[in-house]
């Protein structure tokens, strides 16, 4: 293939990722306002379990009870 060709398949690359990263912004735009409206909606947001939290010093729910666990050495 001559220089020309390479450069030519580049440019082509070059367009379909820039169409590729286009779209997938179009795309997280449309679905982070989706999203957004689907909250608003349904009201999640404004449950009022969701709005009471521990005290302060009080680690989350989730992260209660969880044990870390060190890395075992393999044998040969």
């Amino acid at each position: 293939m001559t220089d020309e060709g390479w450069q030519r398949l580049v440019r082509l690359m070059d367009e379909a990722f820039g169409d590729y990263l286009t779209g997938m912004a179009r795309l997280r735009e449309r679905v982070v306002a989706d999203l957004k409206r689907t909250l608003t909606d349904s009201k999640v947001l404004d449950r009022f379990d969701l709005e009471q939290s521990g005290p302060r010093g009080q680690p989350a729910a989730a992260a209660r009870g969880r044990r870390v666990r060190g890395h075992r050495k393999r044998r040969s």
